[in-house]
């Protein structure tokens, strides 16, 4: 009897460690760039104090845009408010039906139009804005998304970020505010990708992430490298900088907000894109990162093999269940990694000054937790199928 009772109490903990291993594996990482987030300020004002200052940099403002009139206007008026007159705008009006482009010359942008029969995707849209640009002189590439808006202030203060030309720098990138439950749900997603991970970034002299929309490149970068991959070309395009010795610098003192989808069903196509974008580029690269074996590399590696924080979230609460069916050192170690994920989500939405309605969406979370573990599963069966395109969001109403 006794010998059963061990064979129950070993297959209980392994299925808990099994279960939980993926929560672990980020939360130990989320929990740890929450950490060093705090630090953020103090090496950013001495990096700043020691830099050196070159002329004002020229940009060629580059809007990838696929049937975008609803927002582009907002966008563009914010740009134009903000932007240098030395500054080139250029939208490019890929594969539209709608009344982008038109909406665009309205606002005194170059217009470069892709037609349907063009190769598809966001990466050649951004590389037909880049070849076109390269046309020109400027110094950095800044690419913004057609829903995304600057602050004002956004242009000086990247201009000054962007002053001793740093190779590439990612722009502080937050969601729009809004009022219902998937804004929220942006809100504190938003919060850990484009504040908390970057400052931990940041502080430690690592990758950080370009985000595609408020990412500044030189010149020179965007000769060598192109954008490329079915999703998340952003994401690819920094991990090859990454593996040359290139790293992206965070911009926190400046901002732009994007627009966050109007309903579930445009969430899930938004969402799943993203995570079968994240688990491609971790086929492709994490081997390599981890040969190349710098603290970037290993880092970003680290980050390609953690699954969203949802994701670690219901790994971590159901390895928990399973290990209380035999209670031991193992139901510590998954509560442990809980406790890292809520200082993760804590960091985050203090670091974005969250309000009070987001902090009361968190009631939800058990939904959105098992929403995102469904996503992750239909992202899983969309590389396996190896899809080449993913299209744009749609832009149904909210």
């Amino acid at each position: 009897m006794m010998g059963l009772a061990t064979t129950w109490s070993v297959a209980v903990k392994a299925l808990a460690i099994v279960v939980a291993l993926p929560g672990l594996v980020g939360a130990l990482h989320l929990g740890f760039m929450a950490i060093a987030s705090w630090f953020y300020w103090p090496v950013e004002r001495h990096r700043q104090r020691s830099g050196s200052a070159l002329p004002a940099p020229r940009f060629a403002v580059v809007i990838p845009a696929h049937n975008e009139e609803s927002v582009i206007g907002a966008t563009l008026q914010a740009i134009c408010d903000d932007m240098d007159p030395s500054d080139l705008l250029i939208v490019v009006a890929d594969r539209c039906t709608d009344a982008t482009a038109s909406i665009a010359r309205s606002f005194g942008a170059v217009v470069l139009e892709r037609y349907p029969g063009e190769e598809p995707g966001r990466a050649a849209a951004r590389n037909a804005g880049i070849r076109f640009a390269l046309e020109h002189e400027w110094d950095g590439i800044l690419m913004i998304d057609a829903d995304s808006v600057v602050e004002r202030g956004f242009f000086p203060a990247v201009r000054r970020a962007f002053g001793d030309r740093p190779p590439a720098l990612q722009a502080r990138s937050e969601a729009a505010l809004g009022t219902k439950l998937m804004d929220q749900a942006s809100i504190a997603s938003f919060a850990i990708q484009g504040i908390t991970l970057p400052r931990g970034r940041g502080a430690l002299g690592l990758m950080v992430r370009l985000r595609g929309t408020g990412m500044v490149v030189r010149r020179d970068m965007v000769e060598r490298f192109s954008f490329r991959a079915p999703a998340s070309e952003d994401l690819w395009f920094s991990l090859d900088m990454c593996l040359e010795g290139f790293v992206p610098r965070h911009v926190d003192g400046v901002r732009l907000r994007s627009e966050s989808v109007g309903n579930l069903a445009d969430a899930t196509i938004q969402r799943t894109r993203y995570e079968a974008g994240r688990m491609s580029a971790a086929k492709e690269f994490v081997p390599r990162l981890i040969r190349a074996r710098t603290a970037a590399s290993l880092e970003a590696a680290w980050f390609l093999v953690s699954p969203p924080f949802a994701v670690c979230a219901g790994s971590l609460a159901l390895g928990l269940a399973v290990s209380l069916l035999s209670p031991g050192t193992i139901s510590y170690l998954i509560s442990a990694g809980l406790f890292l994920l809520a200082v993760a989500l804590v960091t985050g939405l203090l670091q974005a000054r969250a309000s009070l309605r987001t902090w009361l969406a968190l009631a939800a979370a058990p939904w959105y937790v098992g929403w995102k573990m469904i996503l992750q599963v239909r992202a899983l069966r969309t590389v396996a199928k190896g899809v080449e395109e993913f299209g744009a969001t749609p832009r149904n109403p909210r």
